[in-house]
């Protein structure tokens, strides 16, 4: 007979000591394997989460910066277009503001309630937080070479084409290497294609938008633009990048421009812009002198940005991915010029993506 029953041989062979042993240790290989498994897991989602993070500040920033470095551009000569010299002749009425090609580009800092007044959102998107709003300014798209001299009494420039659809109140450019004139559209011309399909625009005093609202100021005599100097028309653009809420109540990036918005990318939580001015007296040198917010720049001001220093504050797209509350350092708001520190209200990765971009048509 066994001296004691716990002793005794399981149906398997085993002792019952033996089988608690096994299966502590199976446990302990479990817990292991769980282990294992878990921080791969988390490891993976870290690692996917910067990955998205990483390309979303890529093309957020790339987005801004292909139209911030052509701000101003108004075709030949853009750099030293003024209308001081008349080389810039602005005939817009109501008058968009041009006292330059340097006139490309504005910024409405977010963190000032006064400033960030004054920019109209021309979106129902509502624009996030303390967010800033960069808005540029540049001719853009396709160039159309003119059929013949313009004709600065009946004030019309007749095109090659309407490949590049100028309609009724579209704000247009006409210049050459000598100067520029600036100017609503205020006909109907037809869509054509590329090729020999000659095509009027008016720019007369009224008759452009809806309603004839857009129109000229015809008290502002216009040149000629021969058909020698190879003058071409372009469409004018204005853009504004700003940071809202899509549909889904995520921060996004978001573009307007001519009536139209488009989100770029999501997950874009903050943008904050400093903007290198030029304070050399009386002649610009174009080279940055200081770095200010957009609430420090005067309105005369603006003419002597020379560069902007672009901050995007991106999200990845999960919660419970950082093993706290993650703190970051973004927008400076004591006057040191050092960012602040930020301590973010959930665990989703965040990080700061800066770019200086030279504006390209102000660099003397």
């Amino acid at each position: 007979m066994a001296p004691s029953s716990n002793l005794r041989r399981a149906q398997g062979g085993l002792t019952l000591i033996e089988l608690m042993i096994s299966l502590a240790i199976g446990l302990l290989v479990l817990l292991a394997l769980l282990a294992v498994y878990l921080g791969s897991r988390a490891a993976y989602r870290s690692s996917d989460s910067l990955a998205r993070v990483q390309e979303t500040g890529r093309f957020a920033v790339e987005f801004i910066a292909q139209d911030a470095r052509m701000s101003g551009f108004m075709g030949c000569r853009s750099r030293n277009l003024s209308d001081a010299d008349q080389t810039l002749i602005n005939i817009t009425s109501p008058a968009v503001t041009f006292t330059g090609s340097r006139d490309g580009i504005r910024g409405f800092d977010g963190s000032s309630s006064t400033n960030i007044a004054l920019w109209t959102n021309p979106t129902i998107i509502t624009r996030a937080g303390a967010s800033d709003v960069i808005t540029l300014r540049r001719a853009s798209g396709q160039m159309v070479g003119i059929a013949s001299n313009s004709d600065p009494v009946a004030r019309t420039v007749t095109l090659r084409h309407n490949a590049i659809g100028l309609g009724n109140g579209d704000l247009a450019v006409l210049g050459n290497c000598e100067r520029a004139l600036v100017f609503y559209v205020t006909n109907s011309p037809a869509l054509t294609g590329i090729g020999n399909f000659p095509t009027v625009l008016e720019y007369q005093a009224t008759g452009g938008g809806v309603g004839g609202v857009l129109g000229n100021d015809t008290s502002i005599p216009v040149p000629v633009f021969n058909i020698g100097s190879r003058a071409e028309v372009m469409r004018v653009a204005e853009t504004s990048y700003f940071i809202g809420q899509n549909a889904a109540g995520r921060p996004s990036l978001f573009r307007a421009s001519g009536g139209a918005v488009e989100e770029l990318v999501d997950n874009v939580e903050d943008m904050d812009v400093l903007y290198g001015v030029d304070t050399t007296l009386p002649d610009q040198d174009g080279v940055i002198d200081v770095y200010r917010r957009a609430d420090q720049i005067a309105a005369a001001d603006w003419g002597r940005v020379v560069s902007a220093r672009i901050s995007l504050l991106v999200v990845g797209p999960e919660d419970n991915v950082t093993t706290g509350a993650q703190s970051y350092a973004f927008r400076e708001a004591s006057g040191d010029g050092v960012a602040d520190t930020q301590t973010a209200t959930d665990r989703r990765l965040r990080h700061v993506f800066t770019t200086t971009i030279s504006l390209r048509n102000r660099v003397l």
